[in-house]
């Protein structure tokens, strides 16, 4: 019981440290919000998959998870909130982030990570996790656009490149 204790002190200070680096990430731009809900299975190697959504300039983009960890033991399900910096596109979003883990559920737990892509996109979250589970991880999740969220970027984009291009009046000539 008392390492159990020990435990879950140890991912709140984690995520503690975790959340006051987020003012020097908000340095960067905080341009848009997440939710995630995940599974994640673990023996060692652990595999997650699930679904969330961006918000991003007032729209909101569904997107797909799917990643891998070393260090993840046992199974769990995360419900996650957190900020996006440096995000200039929606598109950028999308792609493979390298994330430092760390998480712990018996019964119900916590966790937090950083997470950054290749196209200098970061993300910090903090979630509730159900299940049994120990992380202190090293992960890469892939994040995906789905078609329908890469069809409204494309539309959004559209619209503001026609409201950057109106037509200006012509004059009339009288005959």
């Amino acid at each position: 019981m008392e390492n159990k204790k020990r435990f879950v002190r140890a991912l709140i200070v984690v995520a503690g440290v975790m959340l006051a680096a987020a003012p020097g990430w908000a340095a960067e731009d905080t341009t848009g919000k997440v939710t995630i809900e995940t599974m994640s299975v673990g023996a060692g190697l652990g595999f997650t998959w699930g679904d969330g959504v961006l918000e991003y300039r007032g729209e909101k983009y569904p997107f797909t998870v799917s990643g891998f960890s070393i260090g993840d033991v046992g199974v769990a399900k995360t419900a996650a909130r957190g900020l996006v910096f440096n995000l200039k596109n929606v598109e950028e979003f999308s792609g493979l982030f390298m994330a430092a883990l760390a998480g712990g559920t018996f019964g119900g737990g916590a966790s937090a990570g950083a997470t950054h892509n290749q196209n200098n996109v970061s993300m910090v979250w903090t979630g509730a996790n159900q299940g049994l589970s120990f992380s202190l991880a090293h992960a890469g999740v892939n994040v995906r656009l789905t078609p329908e969220a890469q069809q409204q970027a494309a539309r959004v984009r559209q619209n503001a490149a026609a409201a950057r291009q109106e037509p200006s009046a012509t004059p009339r000539t009288s005959q």
